[in-house]
């Protein structure tokens, strides 16, 4: 069978407007052909106030092994940055997703996030006054994005990731890499 090896780091963030600490929740999602052998497949990183730049460093390591029958349904990353604020309180201020690179090596990825936007001026002044932002009830809406051109959303901050990708017995199946 195939192997993929992904490991690296959730760095941090970049041109998030908050002035709370933020954290982040990530999780892999894979087809039914793909099944972890070692590693988490979701987490956690520790919350980190920004600095001056708007930026927060996490350093979350990631380090997660799938075995594979054939390369549908290829691993994603789904990412959902959260706030909390002075009294405990948290949200979701970002949500993002990226695919996981095929090609063997280090990848230095940016992903860019984004936050369902307030519609009316209801919810546009509790978003202000009493703080808290839209949320997803569905979050398979982040990667499968089959109803996501119906939700009007503004764009937030960038996720920083490194991801060195190790493949292993994919020319058994006829895959080529370059």
């Amino acid at each position: 069978m195939a192997e993929l090896h992904i490991l690296g780091e959730i760095q941090g963030t970049k041109y998030f407007p908050e002035k709370y600490s933020l954290f982040c929740r990530y999780s892999f999602q894979a087809g039914c052909n793909w099944t972890v052998i070692s590693g988490a497949s979701e987490g956690q990183t520790v919350a980190a106030e920004p600095d001056e730049l708007q930026s927060v460093a996490w350093s979350h390591s990631i380090d997660i092994h799938y075995l594979s029958r054939g390369i549908q349904g290829w691993p994603k990353l789904v990412l959902q940055v959260s706030c909390v604020d002075s009294i405990g309180r948290s949200w979701v201020v970002g949500y993002a997703h990226c695919n996981i690179p095929a090609v063997p090596g280090l990848h230095n990825l940016e992903i860019p996030s984004w936050i369902p936007a307030a519609t009316t001026l209801t919810d546009r002044l509790k978003e202000y006054f009493i703080g808290g932002s839209h949320q997803l009830l569905n979050l398979d809406i982040i990667s499968l994005g089959n109803d996501r051109f119906k939700l009007k959303t503004r764009s937030k901050g960038i996720i920083k990731l490194n991801v060195d990708i190790v493949l292993r017995n994919f020319s058994k199946f006829g895959v080529e890499y370059k």
